[in-house]
């Protein structure tokens, strides 16, 4: 499928998510090279000495913050529901009119890009970025083909993935690096979800999913 419309902008909250984004890929840095948790004001990462292998980074502080480094995926999380409302959500109108599927990702570089699909289906190569979302004609809940999807953006390092309709959005949030214990058990729901045939069925496998750094959130079964 060669991509319609084609909207690359920027705003407010996507060049916030990119400067969060940057914070927690230092701090996941320094996690995995200190061997504990530094902490975050949301400006910079803080640690209790900084090493040499840290000296290269600017971000990084000595010192002591308010919130442990993890916050950031759920600031990040706070910020792309705020721009799903404020961006996404006229094309979710419209995909309910037509049938016709949108898809947006927030790049590394703050600057954010949708993309027009096609009738009840949106494909495309997915570039290295923070969230991802698309648009739903029906109920704003993840397919089969949308966990797979989920999978390969969180190998390349995204923070949350959504999809959405013009009433309600369901969304994975990493919550801490994503492993290979992670992406087995995505993959497992995934082949859940396929043999699922009813709503309760389906509410019951999403309910039961289980993984230690992926969570995934929905009005639909609140």
């Amino acid at each position: 499928m060669s991509a319609k419309r084609q909207v690359l902008s920027k705003n407010e909250i996507s060049l916030k998510m990119s400067k969060l984004y940057e914070l927690l890929t230092i701090a996941e840095d320094a996690h995995e090279i200190l061997g504990y948790p530094p902490t975050t004001d949301f400006n910079f990462v803080y640690v209790k000495k900084k090493t040499e292998e840290l000296s290269e980074y600017d971000l990084i502080k000595e010192g002591n913050a308010p919130y442990e480094y993890r916050q950031l995926y759920e600031k990040i999380k706070e910020l792309y529901m705020e721009f799903l409302v404020k961006v996404m959500a006229n094309y979710a109108d419209e995909t309910m009119r037509t049938q016709i599927e949108y898809i947006n990702f927030v790049l590394k570089s703050g600057e954010y890009v949708i993309f027009e699909g096609d009738i009840d289906k949106v494909t495309m190569p997915m570039p290295s970025g923070i969230a991802s979302v698309h648009t739903h004609p029906g109920i704003c809940i993840f397919s089969a083909p949308d966990i797979e999807t989920a999978d390969s953006l969180f190998v390349k390092g995204y923070v949350v993935i959504a999809v959405m309709n013009n009433e309600c959005i369901s969304y994975f949030l990493r919550k801490g690096p994503y492993t290979p214990e992670d992406q087995q058990e995505l993959r497992k729901l995934q082949k859940k979800v396929k043999k699922a045939k009813t709503f309760d069925e389906l509410k019951e496998v999403y309910t039961s999913f289980n993984s230690e750094n992926v969570i995934f959130r929905t009005p639909l079964f609140s």
